[in-house]
């Protein structure tokens, strides 16, 4: 079994197979509407614990690395035993928006772009234009990104931007946009799914006990709710680090080079991830 020492650090990619929903903090304030987790100013993040459990979940349930759980990520949630691994948030770097048509068109910004370089130590250079296209045919045309009209593109050379094994074969399908515009597209290239709460009226109401507006039993529309998630193909950039020796690191390593399921709704086909090195 081999050891490495302190101040270890990785970086890899993770790239959504399936919907991914990590619930928002303010969920429950939010009516009928599940939205995914971000931060204040919109940017759709993957927490480090939503990923540590996740990762933690996947390797207890794995005969193979099993017995280095403790050891990579401290003893029971319950115990205060830290573990050698550090996962540091999913940053995102890429966003898949659909265009009815014309399928799916890869979205990026200089602040994503430029917070993988710093993360990563890599250099990043792209034109200064306020939107860059991977497709040297749309050089100088205007791009209707369903709502969002972009002129004057200018063509940028996909080799220097950074941009995951999975995501090989759209390498000129890519767009960079201005800071300020990337929040709509965000939204646009959302998952919204509506569900419906297999719920009793008996139990609904109890939840809802002091709401007096809720009063209908003959409706549907109590137990309607829409969740939202971030959509196949979006690309996140994941960081780790180690505090002190972590056993057996290649394991790590392997392990962390695969699938797993991140966030809630796997059993409906939700959160399946490939991971994968930079």
């Amino acid at each position: 079994m081999s050891t490495a020492t302190a101040s270890l650090a990785g970086n890899a990619w993770l790239v959504a197979r399936e919907p991914i929903h990590i619930g928002g903090a303010d969920s429950e304030n939010r009516g009928n509407n599940n939205p995914i987790f971000r931060l204040p100013d919109r940017t759709p993040v993957l927490p480090g614990s939503s990923l540590r459990g996740a990762l933690r979940e996947h390797a207890e349930a794995d005969p193979t690395y099993k017995g280095d759980v403790q050891n990579w990520f401290g003893g029971n949630p319950t115990e205060s035993a830290p573990g050698r691994i550090s996962l540091g948030w999913g940053w995102p770097v890429w966003w898949p928006v659909h265009v009815l048509g014309y399928g799916n068109w890869w979205v990026s910004c200089p602040t994503w772009l430029r917070r993988y370089g710093k993360l990563t130590g890599q250099s990043v250079s792209f034109a200064a234009n306020p939107v860059l296209i991977t497709d040297p045919e749309m050089a100088g045309q205007t791009v209707f990104l369903r709502w969002v009209k972009l002129e004057n593109v200018t063509y940028q050379d996909p080799a220097p931007l950074p941009l995951p094994p999975e995501l090989n074969d759209y390498r000129q399908r890519l767009l960079v946009v201005p800071d300020d515009s990337i929040t709509v597209l965000v939204d646009m290239g959302l998952v919204r799914q509506p569900r419906v709460s297999l719920k009793s009226v008996e139990e609904f109401d109890q939840e809802n006990e002091k709401d007096p507006d809720k009063a209908d039993k003959n409706t549907l529309v109590r137990n309607l709710f829409a969740v939202e998630a971030i959509p196949p193909g979006a690309a996140f950039l994941l960081s780790w680090s180690s505090r002190t020796e972590v056993k057996n690191l290649p394991a790590w390593e392997q392990f962390l080079h695969q699938e797993h399921y991140v966030g809630g709704l796997w059993s409906v086909g939700y959160g399946r991830v490939i991971v994968e090195g930079i």
